[in-house]
């Protein structure tokens, strides 16, 4: 059984990228690891932190559910760090087959800096498929 990892910040990238990634697990019977990062400000995770992670999560079970995505092969992580790094060590420890993950599309300083999404096909050694801004699944 192939497992797909998940990243989510919230934004409606994102919901495009969990509804991709709904559409293929039901399809194959795949897991889904629902992953959110808070980053870590070295001072603890705030309660308006764990709120606003608990309603993220929440927004894509909904929207893993609705595509017709069994409970019970959905999981979710919340984790504090560095977006792009835990992404990738989340992959790694849970043995995942594949990320997806949307992508905002900057352009200019962002974009020279690099995107979350960028880092994270730099880093990954597994598949990468990223969901474009305009996508609409």
């Amino acid at each position: 059984m192939t497992k797909i990892l998940l990243p989510t910040d919230g934004s409606e990238y994102s919901s495009n990228a969990a509804k991709v990634a709904g559409t293929i697990a039901c399809k194959h019977n795949s897991e889904i690891l629902v992953l959110h990062v808070v980053t870590d400000t070295g001072v603890g995770r705030k309660t308006w932190q764990n709120e606003g992670a608990e309603s993220i999560i929440s927004s894509i079970l909904t929207i893993l559910k609705g595509l017709g995505c069994e409970e019970e092969r959905i999981e979710s992580i919340v984790e504090d760090g560095n977006a792009s790094d835990k992404i990738v060590e989340v992959a790694k420890q849970h043995n995942v087959d594949r990320i997806i993950m949307g992508t905002r599309g900057k352009s200019g300083f962002k974009k020279i800096v690099g995107s979350v999404t960028e880092k994270v096909l730099q880093k990954s050694d597994v598949l990468v498929l990223v969901v474009p801004p305009n996508y609409k699944a």
